[in-house]
């Protein structure tokens, strides 16, 4: 669950048709995530995965307020401020915090929705000398947002396969 900060991005400047596709695909996550979980009674959808990970309103949760106290605010601080830290984020502790369980799936994904469409906006509205911008993020070290970019495919890649995962060991029980 959510290694995609142990792993140095890859840097470099995105051709515009990689980040046009980047963008689309950050996109569609919310719809994704939201036909995953539509496709098992909603009466599971607070089921967490049978190895450990997040049922469905765990990970709504915790994609809308990465996206939202992380991800927007990293780019925010890398295109207002020279070299900034950004400070890492712990999801676990976060949905342990915030009882992610206890809250409503749908509402939460309407969240991560707004939040994740504020994120692409202000993506598409990047000049070429803002790609370069660079923070310094805990436990990675110097990054682009270009390849912030790249880190937050990944983690959406990482939370796609978990939730899939779930959806078919879900269905898998004929619940």
């Amino acid at each position: 669950m959510c290694q995609t900060n142990l792993r140095h991005p890859v840097e470099g400047v995105m051709s515009s048709d990689a980040f046009a596709a980047g963008l689309k695909a950050l996109s569609a996550m919310p719809g994704r995530l939201e036909a995953a979980a539509e496709s098992v009674p909603a009466k599971l959808w607070t089921t967490p995965d049978e190895n450990g990970g997040f049922s469905f309103v765990e990970h709504a949760c915790h994609l809308r307020d990465i996206d939202a106290e992380g991800f927007l605010v990293r780019i925010g601080r890398m295109l207002s401020e020279t070299k900034p830290a950004l400070p890492d984020i712990d999801g676990a502790r976060l949905a342990a915090e915030r009882d992610y369980l206890a809250q409503d799936f749908q509402t939460a994904v309407r969240e991560f929705a707004r939040a994740r469409a504020d994120l692409v906006r202000r993506l598409e509205a990047l000049t070429p000398a803002e790609h370069l911008r660079i923070g310094v993020l805990e436990g990675v070290g110097e990054i682009s947002i270009d390849a912030l970019v790249a880190k937050i495919l990944e983690h959406d890649d990482e939370h796609r396969r978990d939730f899939e995962a779930l959806r078919s060991q879900l269905s898998d029980r004929g619940l």
